[in-house]
């Protein structure tokens, strides 16, 4: 008996969506409900096609294509139009997936083509590069943090803190402490809060250890 699950153009749309959401996990990691949701997708049409005449090679040939052209760019910017490749062999998938007379619809494969471009250009390079802005930032962050510098302006009272600049790492930084500080004191970055850094001048953070002594 013929239903919608026994459709080829229903299994491959099955297959696609699944192979779609699995890249999106990559590009958006820790969710878990996106990578259940993919998993659950693929084995189902894995099923699905195992009761059709399947050509497995096609299969094979269709996730390649996919995985190709959605992920590669993730994985290394540099190989972004090698990707391009894997349209190819989606294409190349998506014709030979079926034998026996069954085949998906020349239409819906063109426009699944189409859709793959848009999907990747629209949603997950815009995905990738807030993800590398990200880890830039934190990275940025991370080596400030702990980081010496100097005092390059004096720090003057603004409401309750004292601004003043100061360099580190060779950039000079808008920055607020709790104390006055003067040009050439020494500090170290405490916190960084967007464009200004929370420092400390040293002399000021090692006196309750001398008085300790």
């Amino acid at each position: 008996m013929e239903t919608l699950l026994n459709d080829p153009n229903i299994v491959y749309l099955i297959l696609l969506f699944g192979l779609w959401v699995g890249v999106t996990a990559a590009y958006v990691p820790g969710t878990g409900v996106i990578e259940l949701v993919s998993v659950i997708a693929v084995v189902g049409s894995i099923v699905l096609l195992a009761e059709m005449p399947t050509n497995w090679a096609g299969v094979v040939i269709l996730v390649l294509g996919v995985i190709s052209f959605l992920l590669i760019p993730f994985l290394s910017p540099a190989w972004a139009r090698a990707a391009e490749g894997g349209l190819v062999l989606q294409v190349l998938g998506s014709f030979l997936l079926f034998q026996d007379g069954v085949a998906v619809s020349w239409l819906l494969i063109v426009v699944m083509i189409g859709l793959s471009v848009v999907y990747h250009r629209l949603v997950l390079v815009p995905l990738l590069v807030k993800a590398r802005e990200h880890v830039a930032v934190v990275d940025d962050d991370s080596q400030l943090i702990g980081a010496y510098g100097r005092v390059v302006k004096p720090f003057s009272p603004v409401g309750s803190d004292f601004i003043g600049t100061v360099n580190v790492r060779g950039e000079q930084w808008t920055a607020a402490c709790d104390h006055k500080l003067k040009s050439g004191e020494d500090v170290v970055v405490l916190e960084r809060y967007g464009l200004q850094l929370l420092v400390e001048s040293i002399k000021h953070k090692q006196t309750p250890q001398t008085e300790e002594e």
